[in-house]
């Protein structure tokens, strides 16, 4: 085999990751638009269909999630930590399985109205999708990711303000709240919100350990 040949087969193939990264994003910004729909709709056949789109969000995520450990299993030298791709994809698809999770449980529970707390939360989950997107479209320029620094450190403060949400949510929950089922379907519903937030904010870590280990 000639010596450009073995280069080119080492080379990282960085135009297999990018997109995908890209596609993972964008995805995730239609269904974190999709579960603040959701959560602001007062309608529950209205809700029926808005988490119809939210798993067919999901289900796209599955596949890009799918189409980036084939590439990853694929690739002798990647652009970044084999590793940190992998939390990487993980992190981002464990998003959107948890926001249709949250959907999923407000419709089979037949919540009759969806508090105000649970659509804070569906606005902090998108403006961290934002973010995320963001720093996703700039993984190509790997030499220049401190860029993102902001980025990440902006999903932090979004955790944080959902942690606020959490607990006082819950705190008026225990408080108000008579009929122990309906206080526990609530309870479930926010935990899965709760934990989407939690995933953004892995995404965040993640991509600051790769600026570190970059810089």
């Amino acid at each position: 085999m000639k010596l450009d040949k073995v280069f080119s087969f080492l080379a990282p193939r960085e135009g297999k990751f990018y997109p995908l990264f890209k596609d993972a994003s964008a995805n995730l910004i239609v269904g974190a638009e999709l579960l603040v729909e959701f959560m602001n709709e007062p309608s529950t056949e209205k809700r029926e269909s808005l988490g119809k789109k939210i798993k067919e969000a999901e289900l796209v995520g599955d596949q890009i999630a799918k189409n980036l450990y084939k590439a990853l299993s694929g690739t002798f030298i990647t652009p970044f930590d084999r590793e940190d791709i992998f939390d990487l994809i993980h992190a981002t698809d464990s998003v959107l399985d948890l926001m249709h999770s949250a959907t999923k449980q407000a419709h089979l529970y037949k919540l009759r109205e969806i508090p105000a707390e649970f659509s804070e939360m569906a606005e902090v989950i998108r403006d961290a999708s934002i973010e995320i997107n963001t720093a996703f479209n700039g993984l190509r320029d790997v030499l220049n990711l401190s860029k993102y620094k902001d980025n990440c450190r902006k999903i932090g403060d979004l955790e944080e303000h959902a942690d606020d949400i959490n607990h006082r949510y819950l705190a008026k929950l225990f408080q108000e709240e008579t009929d122990a089922i309906e206080l526990i379907r609530k309870k479930d519903v926010l935990a899965a919100l709760e934990k989407a937030v939690d995933r953004c904010d892995d995404v965040a870590d993640i991509l600051s350990s790769v600026i570190i280990k970059i810089a």
